[in-house]
C-alpha cells in the first residue's frame, strides 16, 4: 500500500460525509445498442448515491477548455469502489431547490495504490 493511502486515504470520505451534498453518480451502460430507425441508444445505467462538494471554476482553470457555466465537483472514492469516473458518466445534484444533471467533461483522480478522490468538471445540461 502506498503512503498516500495510509496517510490520506480516509480523509476525503470523512470530510465529504460531514460537509458534502447528496448527489447521484450515473454510470453509463457498459453495453449500449443503437437503433438506427429511431436514433436512440438503449442500455442499463447504474446509479450510485454519494456525497460531493460543488465549486465554481476559477479563471485559471477555465484555460479556454471549459465554459463559464461549468462547475467542479469533488467526490471521494468509497462509494465508487474501484470504478474510475469517465466522460460517458453524469452527476445529478440539487441547485436552488431543483435537480440538475451535469455531464462529465474532465476527470482528475488523486491516488496512491487506489483512488483517494476525484475532481470532476461538469457541464450542466
Amino acid at each position: 500500500m502506498a503512503l498516500i493511502d495510509d496517510v490520506f486515504g480516509k480523509i476525503p470520505a470523512t470530510l465529504l460525509s460531514q460537509w458534502g451534498l447528496d448527489m447521484t453518480y450515473v454510470k453509463a451502460a457498459t453495453s449500449e445498442v443503437y437503433d438506427p430507425a429511431t436514433g436512440t441508444i438503449s442500455g442499463a445505467e447504474t446509479s450510485v448515491a454519494l456525497k460531493g462538494v460543488i465549486l465554481r471554476l476559477n479563471p485559471k482553470e477555465l484555460n479556454g477548455d471549459y465554459q463559464t457555466n461549468d462547475i467542479k465537483v469533488i467526490i471521494g472514492n468509497d462509494e465508487l469502489g474501484n470504478y474510475y469516473p469517465n466522460v460517458r458518466d453524469r452527476v445529478r445534484y440539487t441547485e436552488a431547490g431543483s435537480t440538475r444533471e451535469g455531464r462529465i467533461v474532465d476527470v482528475e483522480s488523486y491516488r496512491g495504490d487506489e483512488a483517494v478522490m476525484h475532481n470532476l468538471i461538469l457541464r450542466p445540461q
